[in-house]
């Protein structure tokens, strides 16, 4: 497949114009990482703006006493890297392949030229940091005030919405699920027994299997209050 062909089915690009695209193709390129490689880490300097044309990505932060939070799961269409270049200067998060994956990349002084002179792909850019921010706003109301089985019962609902293991079944091992949920394993182990033992999941050697999306959507829903 052409560079031009793979970003004509990257979701956000979709809708740009013809020009719009010839000029990405001319100054992205491409590279591959191995499942468990390292993109870049937290407080590196930004040079770089990615997007995932296939594979998955993991964007976490270390917590301190050897936690992680994991902020979100990226996959083909998805892009990251543009916080750092629209001002932060450094890396507040790292990057971390899932699997073996292809980015596009585009370097900072392309990145910046991208937005100044094209309206269509600025305008993307904002919607989809409006779409984050809300997101992160509600995670953070959710760990202050929400129980662990109402936050374990979003997250299921969120990663099943975007999985490629099948329908209703997620593939991520209690470790992941707990760096996901920004606490210990301990606690998400008894949330995941608590599922189990009410008949709402199955979870069988790290996949979760959904046996009452109704009932993981009304934990939810009373969650969020």
């Amino acid at each position: 497949m052409t560079l031009h062909k793979a970003l004509e089915k990257v979701t956000f690009l979709k809708g740009l114009g013809k020009a719009d695209l010839n000029h990405i193709v001319k100054i992205a390129s491409v590279r591959r990482y191995r499942a468990g490689d390292m993109v870049f880490n937290k407080e590196e300097v930004g040079k770089n703006f990615f997007i995932v044309n296939s594979g998955k990505i993991k964007i976490f932060s270390s917590l301190g006493g050897g936690k992680r939070k994991t902020f979100a799961f990226l996959g083909k269409g998805d892009f990251f890297g543009e916080m750092s270049l629209l001002g932060g200067k450094i890396r507040s998060a790292s990057a971390q392949a899932v699997e073996d994956t292809e980015l596009l990349v585009i370097s900072k002084q392309n990145f910046g030229r991208l937005v100044v002179r094209h309206a269509d792909f600025s305008m993307k850019i904002i919607r989809t940091l409006v779409e984050r921010l809300d997101k992160a706003n509600k995670e953070v109301e959710s760990m202050l005030f929400h129980n662990i089985l109402g936050r374990l019962a979003s997250a299921i609902l969120e990663l099943e919405a975007k999985s490629k293991a099948g329908p209703l079944t997620v593939a991520i091992g209690q470790g992941e699920l707990a760096e996901y949920l920004g606490t210990t394993r301990v606690p998400v182990c008894r949330a995941v027994n608590s599922l189990k033992r009410s008949g709402i999941i199955d979870y069988q050697r790290g996949r979760i299997i959904i046996k009452s999306k109704a009932r993981l959507q009304s934990m939810a829903a009373r969650a969020r209050g």
